[in-house]
């Protein structure tokens, strides 16, 4: 009697293996197809990422030795390269299959971007009433520090989206996605401007042994 029941308990065990492999493949294929989807993803933008954090780089620099009397003509060449990298990056989030969090960063970095353009646009526009009111509100030296600092900071978020192709996170303490773009915003502005400290330092340097 014991035999038959030994039996009966091991053909169970068998069968309910049979039936955790037989679900368990599908679930590594889809696994392995959302790997390669992901690489994909990786593979596409990765270069474009690292084009576009080139271009961030010469326009940081620019900034740094830009003087408040500088011709208006360098400054709206500046605002121009800011335009074409938004539009860069308005490339890169058209892309479906971003994560919530490489999307998150993308916005964060298009608000750097929007800001740096519009503190340049302000300096070198062609509107002679609406420079002037812009100039009312801070100086020439002013909106150049803003506009360097949004520079820097653009660089900092690059480095987080670069950072999310390898390692996704997915907590933002409680916050909403508005709320944690707003928060990196500000902190990525508040490092950039402790960041430029540095940066100068080593371009000084740079200049002296030439």
């Amino acid at each position: 009697m014991e035999e038959p029941l030994v039996l009966a308990t091991w053909g169970l065990v068998v069968a309910t293996l049979l039936l955790f492999c037989a679900g368990l493949v599908p679930a590594v294929g889809q696994f392995r197809e959302w790997r390669g989807r992901k690489n994909a993803l990786a593979s596409a933008l990765l270069p474009e990422l690292h084009g576009t954090r080139t271009q961030a780089i010469d326009i940081r620099n620019t900034l740094i030795a830009m003087k408040a009397n500088a011709q208006l003509e360098d400054v709206a060449h500046v605002y121009y390269d800011v335009e074409r990298l938004c539009e860069r990056i308005e490339g890169i989030q058209g892309h479906a299959a971003l994560s919530i969090d490489q999307r998150l960063e993308l916005y964060v970095l298009k608000s750097h971007l929007n800001l740096l353009g519009l503190q340049l646009s302000l300096i070198a526009s062609e509107d002679e009433e609406l420079r002037q009111m812009a100039l009312e509100t801070a100086s020439i030296e002013e909106r150049l520090r803003k506009s360097l600092i949004a520079a820097q900071a653009s660089l900092l978020c690059l480095d987080r989206v670069d950072h999310l192709f390898v390692e996704v996170k997915k907590k933002y303490g409680g916050r909403t996605f508005t709320e944690e773009m707003m928060a990196r915003v500000e902190l990525d502005s508040d490092s950039a401007e402790k960041k430029l400290v540095d940066v100068r330092r080593v371009m000084r340097t740079d200049d002296r042994l030439k």
